[in-house]
């Protein structure tokens, strides 16, 4: 199964941020994103393709944008995200000469934010402060490789804006889909993850206001975890956190049950009107997760979706049962 995006963004052809010749850089497609061309070109150009430790900027960085504009769901206020790629041996050498400029700081990572007074000369000041980062093309291939599901979410869905020789599209293309036996388990552990958070952590027997946070964060991550198991059950990979609520309307079960997700977080935060009293929302909210018509209806389908799958019925029957598999870290790292 080819990821979702493969046919869309994924498949645009590099814009011509690489070539020298006007006439190609005019050829820059950065329709949907909300940004001048002019202005990503002087930007890449003078943020980028500047930094020290290499002279072959155009022949060695891949040059990705990624974030809401670059798939096309941004507002106006969205910031730039640049992802720079190149090989592991260009990339120590520019790290290295970026920390020894003070262009950076960080000795094991590379993230630029415009810190200048005059930041809003290539965006404009509605757009929030543009900032790259670039990581070693070695690390993308692993990541991918180990089926990350945020890095898959990104990368089969970035628009590429210069890729020389290929070398990002030849990493991405090696992914054809989740193996069964690896989705199967991200999908015991996402639901069971599910399970623990709305049933272990919430403390339902609340005494005191000390414990308002704790049931507060076991509702969100509760419900980011069932929205990770939309995604999978799907056989897609999910997006950061950030983005879940935002891109699970794409699934099956998301169009049936992120309406009902939304009112949990709103009780959950306080955005609901439904009560003033915090323990009042937050008792609400777990309800709704838990204990409500809602539920059942959305337990069935999950259900339905894991056995569709292909998760063991049994197991699947058995939930909370299977809660050890979770605990003594056999489905991925314990909580």
């Amino acid at each position: 199964m080819k990821p979702q995006g493969r046919s869309g963004i994924c498949q645009q052809r590099p814009c011509a941020l690489l070539g020298v010749d006007p006439a190609e850089r005019a050829d820059v497609n950065l329709e949907g994103t909300g940004i001048d061309p002019a202005a990503m070109q002087r930007y890449v150009e003078e943020q980028i393709y500047s930094l020290p430790g290499t002279d072959s900027h155009h022949d060695e960085f891949t040059i990705l944008l990624t974030g809401s504009r670059g798939v096309g769901t941004y507002t106006p206020d969205s910031d730039v995200d640049i992802d720079v790629l190149c090989p592991k041996k260009t990339y120590d050498a520019v790290h290295a000469a970026s920390r020894q400029a003070g262009i950076i700081k960080s000795p094991t990572s590379f993230f630029k934010v415009l810190t200048d007074e005059d930041w809003d000369r290539y965006f404009g000041k509605q757009f929030s402060r543009p900032h790259f980062s670039i990581t070693p093309l070695q690390t993308v291939e692993k990541q991918i490789a180990g089926y990350e599901d945020v890095p898959l979410w990104i990368c089969t869905r970035a628009r590429v804006l210069s890729d020389p020789g290929e070398q990002f599209r030849r990493i991405v293309d090696t992914f054809d889909g989740y193996p069964q036996a690896v989705l199967i388990k991200k999908i015991k552990y996402r639901w069971m993850l599910a399970a623990y958070w709305e049933v272990e952590v919430y403390p339902h027997h609340h005494e005191d206001d000390s414990e308002l946070l704790a049931a507060a964060v076991s509702i969100l991550n509760a419900v980011n975890e069932l929205l990770r198991v939309f995604f999978l059950v799907d056989r897609k990979p999910f997006p950061y956190a950030k983005r879940l609520m935002r891109y699970a309307d794409s699934t099956k079960l998301g169009t049936q049950f992120v309406a009902m997700l939304r009112r949990v977080c709103d009780l959950a935060v306080g955005a609901s009107t439904e009560t003033k009293s915090p323990w009042d929302r937050l008792d609400r909210a777990s309800d709704l997760l838990t204990n409500s018509a809602e539920c059942e209806q959305l337990e069935k389908a999950c259900f339905q979706g894991m056995i569709d799958a292909g998760v063991d019925p049994d197991w699947v029957e058995a939930d909370f049962g299977n809660i050890d598999e979770l605990l003594t870290g056999q489905l991925g790292p314990a909580p």
